[in-house]
C-alpha cells in the first residue's frame, strides 16, 4: 500500500520533461516487445494437418412419406 502511495506522490511531483523521458522509454520497450512476440507463419509445421474433428455435426433431413 504505501509503495503505491509512494508512487503516486512521486508522479504527481515529476517535472514535464521526466514525464516525457519515461513515456519515450515505455514507447521504446513496447516497440521491443511487440518486435519480439511477432508471429511468424510456419508452412512447413505438419502437427495438425492429421487431425480428427471432436464432434461432427450430421445434416438434418426431412423426408416426406406420401402414401
Amino acid at each position: 500500500m504505501e509503495e503505491e502511495e509512494n508512487k503516486a506522490i512521486q508522479s504527481i511531483n515529476e517535472t514535464s520533461t521526466q514525464k516525457a523521458t519515461t513515456r519515450r522509454k515505455l514507447n521504446e520497450e513496447v516497440k521491443d516487445l511487440k518486435r519480439h512476440l511477432e508471429i511468424i507463419p510456419d508452412e512447413d509445421d505438419d502437427v495438425y494437418t492429421e487431425s480428427t474433428p471432436l464432434a461432427r455435426k450430421d445434416s438434418v433431413m426431412d423426408y416426406e412419406i406420401t402414401t
